[in-house]
């Protein structure tokens, strides 16, 4: 088949536009790739950001339970009088409050021979906090030693 000159000019310039919009649309699929990749990226590091706070604010909770269990037993060690009206299987109230923004309170009960300090710690400073209330509970148990209470360590 002979095909006019003028023709073939015009096919090679009608093949170099459609090289030059494969390879526009190659760029453009390949701006989209990055596009997905960088809110990928940012959506992989605000659940780290979420992560770090809701790790905070566990720890926050757990060591201000820790710290009521240990002001309660440092209480104890010089008056345990409260712990004579414990009963088995019973809890005793010994202290609820706020501390530094954290509510708490903190039980004593006697279980297996053993009583156990069990603090639990709240925060409630939002609206939605409120509703689901985050909060950690820790226990600490105590022995009786003769006429007094010795610490045992913490109970899982």
């Amino acid at each position: 088949m002979n095909i006019p000159c003028a023709q073939q000019f015009i096919c090679h310039h009608c093949e170099v536009q459609r090289q030059q919009g494969m390879i526009s649309l190659v760029a453009l699929v390949l701006l989209l790739i990055m596009v997905f990749m960088g809110r990928g990226l940012v959506y992989f590091q605000q659940q780290g950001a979420m992560n770090s706070y809701s790790f905070r604010q566990e720890m926050q909770l757990r060591l201000a339970a820790e710290s009521m269990v240990e002001k309660q037993w440092l209480s104890l060690q010089n008056d345990d009088s409260r712990l004579q009206d414990l009963q088995p299987d019973t809890m005793l109230l010994l202290d609820k409050g706020n501390h530094e923004g954290v509510d708490y309170t903190v039980f004593a009960r006697e279980w297996g021979g053993k009583v156990y300090l069990i603090a639990t710690t709240f925060r409630r400073n939002t609206a939605i906090e409120k509703i689901i209330e985050p909060h950690v509970m820790v226990k600490g148990m105590l022995a009786k030693e003769g006429e007094h209470y010795a610490w045992r360590g913490w109970a899982p």
